[in-house]
């Protein structure tokens, strides 16, 4: 019998990095496959309004080259795309909605002074995260302007596939992290990926805060982002002091990243580790130093399963 492969690219910093999952019975899912590809030179930005990919001719070609070896003739798969070309907001509501369609319409009305467009032109996704002591809703809202994501689905269509789930990369990679260990009540989970940094807090594992951050590869300017980014939620939320810290980063030289953290939130911090060999269908399939790399894309394959 012949195996259905979830796919996943996750497009992230200066590269594209795909997965291929399987379930099996005994353990579950299984790592059968995994490549990264550079993307070239001067052939994609991220914006949130303006058009992403500029070299759409080479740009399809690196999707055929990093998903072809994984994809067994499947064309389904869980597209990660970088934080920076959309939004990812939290709002309430003060009463639910009659259709999920009435949901799109309220959510854009409300937060039409903080969309990237035109409402009309704005492609989004809620979920319902819980109904508040007054009676609210409270929502969590992924949102892009539809002509940027139009370019993505082109460019998989082009090069063969179509995604079936698409959201942003601090989403999958927490969304990795987050069936396999008890993170607890309140906690705060940091990613940093290259130049890349995302914060998100939660408090009786209600999402209370997200945030992304282009930053330089310094210690310093991390540890002053994240005392900028939690000055408001220190005294709003009473969690927040009994929050357990944790971190997961790709830099190869960790250990000044660490101390920065520490200082910034003045307590010890768990350092995450992947061990995306773990999962792996064969030794040697993924070397331990690039698991952290695929954590994402992991994410996200695993939200099509």
């Amino acid at each position: 019998m012949i195996r259905r492969n979830f796919i996943s690219l996750d497009i992230s910093g200066e590269e594209l990095r795909a997965v291929a999952l399987r379930r099996q019975s005994r353990r579950g899912r299984i790592l059968v496959g995994a490549n990264s590809v550079p993307l070239p030179k001067g052939s994609w930005l991220t914006s949130v309004r303006e058009e992403n990919i500029l070299d759409r001719p080479r740009f399809v070609e690196s999707i055929r080259e990093v998903l072809n070896p994984l994809s067994c003739k499947e064309d389904r798969i869980a597209l990660s795309l970088p934080d920076p070309i959309g939004r990812f907001m939290l709002t309430e509501v003060e009463s639910a909605f009659k259709s999920r369609e009435e949901g799109f319409e309220v959510i854009k009305w409300q937060l039409k002074k903080s969309l990237p467009a035109d409402p009309r032109d704005i492609q989004l996704d809620y979920q319902i995260l819980e109904k508040t002591e007054t009676g609210r809703y409270r929502l969590a809202v992924s949102l892009m302007t539809r002509n940027v994501l139009l370019q993505y689905e082109d460019c998989l269509a082009e090069a063969g596939y179509h995604a079936v789930v698409v959201d942003f990369h601090s989403l999958n990679l927490f969304n990795y992290y987050r069936s396999r260990l008890d993170l607890g009540e309140d906690f705060v989970f940091v990613g940093v990926d290259g130049r890349m940094l995302n914060m998100q807090f939660f408090q009786g594992r209600i999402p209370c805060l997200h945030r992304y951050r282009n930053v330089m590869m310094d210690p310093a300017e991390v540890y002053k982002e994240i005392n900028l980014s939690f000055a408001t939620i220190r005294e709003s939320y009473p969690g927040f002091r009994r929050a357990g810290i944790f971190l997961h980063t790709d830099w190869k030289d960790h250990s000044a990243l660490l101390e920065a953290i520490k200082a910034a939130f003045e307590r010890d911090v768990v350092l995450l580790d992947p061990k995306l060999e773990r999962i792996a269908d064969t030794p040697g399939l993924l070397p331990p130093e690039k698991s952290k790399d695929f954590a994402a894309a992991v994410g996200a394959a695993e939200r099509m399963m």
